[in-house]
């Protein structure tokens, strides 16, 4: 097994304490070397994998804080520990750089996240030009701290080591940090056009190019990295991705079949059976591919969907209907799920459920309307990016929460005078939960802002068949007046008063209503 394999396995072991490392501050450094703490946090995830530590890569890190929703700034001690608990890292590298006379001083300690104890600090002195000698001596000494020992002897591990040169590596650190338009390819080329044999800036170009929909492009990079380089695994992991996106599905089920053999990981799996899909493979169905794809992750939302899809697609409609019901128990708001088992319930055979899921599919996302047709040439798939899986940092909400979420955005745009934004949030709440008192109350209230007064009394009446409640019997005896149904109102405000004799705001509705 190769070391980027054996390193892949390390990752993917369950209970494996793994290293994060956020990237050092420089500490009165000036800014034309804002690059280097970026390039040490690239660099230094590589080393200690090689010397036996594994580590979570620089991309990966990105990965969760985009999932967390945490910007690529600098983290507070609180932010990293939040994105190591996501991204399963039992310790986390912190430190500082700083640049003099002397040259470059980079200063690490390790935290230990369970215990919140911290290391005496790793100290290494080099000059700046010799920044990947600097990495990797300091990836030896928090490798040979911690337990078991290194993989390789110090020699054959120094051999190892990055050798590009300097201007090339500073190309490198540049294309990683920028954020001009335009910057991150352009020193990335530079980076190569100095040093062809930097890989890791193949590989970053390669990342940049998918990112930036140029899979073809993406496609010459990414083969261009050798099978000897460490991170050759990655490298034909994205290979597969941009060669999925350009249509040249047999390549990518050739790529992906390597990958499966070596390391059968979940996603691995998962893009294999789309390129089987997509690519009309007859040795064996995507569906069986993805049910192992699901044994390996069985809470992947993506796998989830690819196989309501495939089995759709391969015309098991009654298994595609069990599948992607399941999908949407944890994801309730996912559109393409309901629009698929609407088709596999017709294709099934059950009219009457496939056109109540239709219902749910034109109330949470009305934009679909033109998919109520089903288009087995459509490109449902779901790629996924990276092979590397991240429980801790996309766990899914609860129904609760997803309501609540929803709820919270029509009151606020109800609040900024958006009636029609409101009702639109409160109509996908209302599928949700149909019986939910709260809710019609809002939705009431939303036409009652705009106008539709029958579609008011009807929410505020189904609202009180749901829960008897007196303010909101109040509140349609109001309506009903205003509507001029006077002895409608009278009776429900008497209602309101035989349950609450003091019920302020049905006595003084009763009173201006005067005698009947």
């Amino acid at each position: 097994m190769s070391l980027s394999a054996v390193a892949l396995a390390l990752s993917l072991a369950a209970g494996e304490p793994e290293v994060l490392v956020v990237p050092p501050e420089g500490a009165g450094t000036p800014v034309e070397l804002a690059w280097v703490g970026e390039t040490i946090s690239d660099l230094l995830p590589r080393a200690l994998a090689q010397a036996g530590l594994p580590a979570i890569t620089r991309e990966d890190r990105l990965r969760v804080q985009q999932l967390l929703e945490i910007p690529p700034v600098p983290l507070t001690r609180a932010s990293a520990i939040r994105v190591a608990e996501a991204a399963g890292a039992g310790r986390v590298i912190t430190g500082t750089y700083t640049h003099d006379a002397r040259g470059l001083t980079l200063s690490l300690r390790l935290l230990d996240v369970e215990r919140a104890s911290l290391s005496a600090p790793f100290v290494v002195v080099a000059p700046l030009s010799s920044l990947s000698d600097l990495v990797h001596t300091a990836a030896w000494d928090i490798a040979l701290s911690s337990a078991p020992a290194p993989a390789l002897a110090r020699e054959a591990f120094f051999a190892r080591r990055l050798t590009v040169p300097p201007e090339a590596l500073e190309a490198y650190g540049h294309g990683l940090v920028s954020r001009e338009r335009g910057v991150p390819q352009k020193s990335l080329e530079r980076a190569l056009a100095l040093a062809p044999g930097f890989h890791e800036a193949r590989l970053a170009l390669g990342r940049l190019q998918i990112e930036a929909r140029d899979f073809g492009a993406a496609v010459d990079t990414l083969n261009g990295v050798p099978e000897d380089a460490a991170f050759y695994r990655s490298a034909r992991f994205l290979l597969g991705v941009a060669l999925l996106e350009v249509g040249r599905y047999r390549e990518a089920a050739g790529v992906y079949a390597a990958l499966v053999q070596s390391q059968p990981s979940s996603a691995a799996l998962n893009n294999h059976a789309l390129a089987l899909l997509r690519g009309g493979g007859r040795e064996v169905r995507a569906s069986q591919v993805l049910r192992k794809a699901a044994e390996a992750d069985p809470e992947s939302p993506e796998v989830a969907f690819n196989l309501g899809w495939a089995l759709l697609v391969e015309g098991d409609a009654a298994g595609a209907e069990a599948a992607l019901h399941a999908v949407l128990q944890r994801e309730p708001l996912d559109g393409h799920a309901r629009v698929l088992r609407s088709w596999a319930l017709r294709q099934a055979g059950r009219e009457a459920e496939a056109q109540q899921e239709w219902k749910g599919v034109l109330a949470l996302a009305p934009t679909y309307e033109k998919l109520a047709t089903a288009d087995y040439a459509r490109r449902f798939e779901r790629i996924i990016p990276a092979e590397r899986t991240l429980p801790g940092a996309r766990q899914g909400r609860t129904a609760a929460e997803v309501l609540a979420g929803i709820i919270g955005r029509a009151e606020r745009l109800s609040a900024d005078g958006d009636s029609a934004g409101a009702l639109r949030e409160l109509n996908r709440a209302a599928y949700l939960d149909p019986y939910s008192p709260r809710i019609h109350v809002l939705l009431a209230r939303a036409h009652r802002t705009r106008g539709e007064r029958d579609k008011a009394l009807n929410e505020l009446q189904m609202a009180v068949w749901s829960q008897d409640d007196p303010d909101v019997r109040a509140e349609m005896a109001e309506l009903l007046k205003e509507m001029g149904r006077v002895s409608e109102a009278r009776a429900e405000a008497e209602k309101v008063l035989k349950a609450d004799p003091r019920h302020e705001a049905a006595r003084r509705l009763l009173e201006g209503l005067g005698r009947p």
